[in-house]
C-alpha cells in the first residue's frame, strides 16, 4: 500500500506534522487514530553522527500502551527486550530497583532507534489520513483561520502546525519560540557490545569519576547498549577504539562479563535545550524540538510521548478548529510546569551525580543505602522513574 496523496487544498487535512523521526512518525499515528487526517513533511532521515541508530530507548508503560493501541506493538514486541530490575552501583554501594516492589509488570521495555523508527514507517503505510511529504517545508505563515505551509512554491492550509523535528527544530525558528540551553561539558558516548554472560533483562548504571555508565539490554540475551556520559566534551569517536570494551569492562566491575565492540562508536555533545513556551500561532512544540534533558534516567522519549499524549486527550474532546488559541493554552497549562520540573530535577541530580568532592561521594553512598533499606521510598521513586511527566 503507498503513501496517501492530498491535493494541496484538501478541506480534510487539518494538521500539519513536521519531523521525520519517531516523534513525527508518532503524531501522524495518533492523528489517524483519532481520525483526524494529516499531512506528515517527513523526509527520510539520513545518517546521523549522534548514535541514535545505536540507541536504545527505555519505555515507559505510558509509552508502551501507546504504541500498544495504535496496532504497533505485535510487530515490535519480538525486538525488544523487558526490564524488570535495575541495578545502580555508587563507589561501594548498591541499589536494586524491582518491578515487584512497586507493583508493576516492568520497569521499561528498551527498543532500538531504528527498529522503532522502521516500525513506525512501516505503520504509516497503512493509514489513509496520513499523506507523507518527503520534502521539507520553506515557508509558514500564519493566518487568523489558518497557517500556511509553502513547500517548492506549493502552499497547503491547515488549522495547527506539530512540531517535531529535533533540537534543531526549523519550526520553533519559524514561530519566533524563544529558547535557551546549558551544555553539560560532556559527550554522550553510545555503543553496543557483546557481552560473556547473559544480561536476564537487567538494567545497570555506575556513577564513577570517568561519569555516568548505563549497560542496557537488548533483545538478543548477551547484547547490551551502551550510554557513557563522558567528560571532556572535546573527545573524538575516533579516539574510542579496541580500548573501549576493555575500559567499559572495568568500569562496570564486569558485570557482565567480558565485553566485546559490536557497533561503531559514536559520540555527541549533552545540552539541555529549554524553550519560553511550547506553543506559537496555530504551532504546538512537542519532544525534542521543545525540550531535551540529560539521558541518566532515559526520560528524553518519553517526556515527548507524554507532550503527544496531552494533546491528543484534548483533542479527544471535539472541536473545530484546532490551532484555536484556547486549545493550545491548555497545552502549554497542563505541559510547562511538568517539563520543567523534569528538566530541572534531571539537572540537579546530573550536577549532584558528577562531584567529584569525597564528601559529596559519600553523601551519594549514603543515599543510595538509604533507598535500598526503606521500601515506600524506593517505591515512589520506581514510580517517579517509570512515568516521566
Amino acid at each position: 500500500m503507498g503513501i496517501t496523496q492530498y491535493s494541496k487544498q484538501d478541506p480534510s487535512v487539518k494538521v500539519a506534522v513536521i519531523g521525520g523521526g519517531i516523534m513525527g512518525a508518532l503524531s501522524a499515528l495518533a492523528l489517524a487514530d483519532l481520525g483526524i487526517a494529516s499531512a506528515w513533511y517527513a523526509p527520510k532521515e539520513e545518517a546521523r553522527s549522534d548514535g541514535a541508530q545505536s540507541r536504545n530507548y527505555a519505555l515507559s508503560p505510558g509509552s508502551v500502551q501507546l504504541l500498544q493501541k495504535l496496532g504497533l506493538w505485535n510487530a515490535l514486541a519480538p525486538k525488544t527486550c523487558t526490564v524488570t530490575r535495575m541495578e545502580v552501583f555508587a563507589g561501594s554501594s548498591r541499589l536494586d530497583l524491582s518491578a515487584t516492589d512497586a507493583g508493576t509488570d516492568f520497569l521499561s521495555i528498551m527498543v532500538l532507534h531504528q527498529d522503532l523508527l522502521d516500525a513506525l514507517e512501516q505503520a504509516v503505510q497503512y493509514r489513509p489520513t496520513v499523506g507523507r511529504v518527503f520534502s521539507k517545508p520553506d515557508l509558514l505563515e500564519t493566518h487568523s483561520d489558518c497557517i500556511a505551509i509553502t513547500t517548492n512554491s506549493d502552499t497547503r492550509k491547515v488549522q495547527l502546525v506539530i512540531g517535531a523535528d529535533g533540537q534543531k527544530s526549523w519550526v520553533r525558528q519559524q514561530s519566533k519560540i524563544l529558547w535557551g540551553q546549558r551544555d553539560y561539558g560532556q559527550q554522550g558516548v553510545v555503543a553496543a557490545f557483546k557481552s560473556e554472560h547473559a544480561h536476564s533483562g537487567v538494567a545497570a548504571q555506575w556513577f564513577t569519576p570517568k561519569g555516568i555508565l548505563a549497560l542496557l539490554p537488548l533483545a538478543d540475551s548477551h547484547e547490551l547498549s551502551m550510554v557513557w556520559s563522558k567528560s571532556p566534551n572535546n573527545i573524538s569517536a575516533s579516539r574510542l577504539t579496541e580500548s573501549l570494551a576493555e575500559e567499559i569492562s572495568e568500569l562496570s566491575e564486569n558485570r557482565f562479563g567480558r565485553l566485546e565492540l559490536i557497533s561503531s562508536i559514536q559520540a555527541a555533545p549533552l545540552k539541555m535545550m529549554l524553550t519560553e513556551k511550547q506553543i506559537g500561532e496555530r504551532v504546538v512544540l512537542i519532544g525534542d524540538s521543545a525540550h531535551t534533558v540529560h539521558p541518566l534516567a532515559g526520560y528524553g522519549l518519553n517526556l515527548g510521548i507524554q507532550d503527544l499524549l496531552c494533546l491528543i486527550g484534548i483533542f479527544e474532546s471535539g472541536h473545530q478548529d484546532l490551532g484555536a488559541l484556547a486549545l493550545l493554552n491548555q497545552f502549554e497549562k497542563e505541559r510547562h510546569f511538568k517539563v520543567k520540573r523534569v528538566q530541572w530535577a534531571l539537572d540537579l541530580l546530573q550536577r549532584f551525580v558528577n562531584q567529584s568532592h569525597p564528601a559529596v561521594q559519600r553523601i551519594r553512598s549514603m543515599g543510595l543505602e538509604l533507598v535500598s533499606e526503606i521500601g515506600p521510598l524506593r517505591q515512589f521513586l520506581i514510580r517517579q522513574a517509570i512515568s516521566p511527566q
